[in-house]
């Protein structure tokens, strides 16, 4: 059998369960997965390689009307993950009442084939996929917890990919570096900590990240865009930005097996609305 690579690109509307697929069909926990909505908010790009076939898969954020220049941002980085790309997977669930019909409208303008996924069919088996109109490849009603649902998909997307050598080579899981997926780990740490606005108002920024043989030490800064937040991020007496901080080692203590030292500064910045800063960082 010729060898298949090709770019897969997972869209929607937010908190209907991409990260959870993404997730899923890596066997790896790359992506955020909260019960919050827009917590995706850059492209990462997952990478899984066996003898036959390459997928390099796209976790793209939530698409949503406007409020901030990050929003902007996160839209772009939706659009962005479309060229190129081979095959398009458009998510919603069970409990949507409204799947994107502009996004999906963009993608067909793309001429990109789209798989359909209605996710959470462990709340609902007899959703009937035949309520969703459009040009779809195929239509599917599954749960991301569900392996034989999830193992019949990648079938089918290695089935429709193009013959083509591995974009990348077989270890390569990812195409995001060590410093974004650490403060990817400290996001969800305070989206698990906290409810309501507080973690949306966040970002994380790695400014030190040394590996060295016995400790991985790891320093940066959590902004936030108000004095009160920054309080709440705190807590007293330290309490919250402890727990948070305490959570997150021990999460990249197991990833890379070793001591882990981690510290971080909170600063208040209007950060979603900083032109510059959001160029910088995303």
């Amino acid at each position: 059998m010729s060898f298949k690579s090709g770019f897969v690109a997972i869209v929607g509307n937010p908190n209907v369960g991409k990260s959870s697929l993404f997730n899923s069909i890596l066997d790896y926990n790359l992506s955020i997965v909260t019960n919050k909505s827009q917590t995706t908010r850059d492209n990462i790009k997952g990478i899984i390689s066996s003898n036959d076939f390459q997928i390099i898969l796209s976790d793209t954020p939530g698409h949503i009307e406007s409020s901030y220049l990050l929003h902007d941002k996160m839209n772009k980085n939706i659009f962005g993950a479309l060229d190129g790309t081979d095959l398009v997977i458009y998510v919603t669930d069970v409990k949507e009442i409204k799947i994107n019909n502009r996004l999906i409208e963009i993608i067909e303008k793309k001429s990109v084939p789209i798989i359909l996924i209605v996710n959470k069919s462990d709340i609902n088996k007899n959703y009937d996929l035949k309520s969703i109109k459009g040009n779809f490849l195929k239509k599917y009603l599954i749960s991301t917890k569900n392996k034989e649902d999830v193992n019949e998909l990648i079938q089918f997307i290695v089935q429709n990919l193009p013959e083509h050598p591995a974009y990348y080579s077989k270890d390569e899981l990812t195409d995001k570096n060590e410093r974004f997926l650490v403060s990817e780990i400290v996001r969800e740490k305070i989206f698990e900590s906290f409810s309501q606005e507080i973690p949306y108002s966040t970002h994380v920024e790695i400014l030190s990240f040394k590996n060295e043989k016995e400790i991985l030490k790891i320093e940066g800064n959590i902004y936030s865009e108000s004095e009160s937040q920054k309080t709440i991020l705190i807590g007293k007496k330290g309490k919250m930005i402890k727990k948070f901080s305490e959570e997150s080692r021990i999460h990249i203590e197991k990833i890379y097996n070793k001591k882990v030292y981690i510290n971080f500064t909170i600063k208040v910045r209007k950060w979603r609305n900083d032109e510059n800063f959001i160029k910088k960082m995303f």
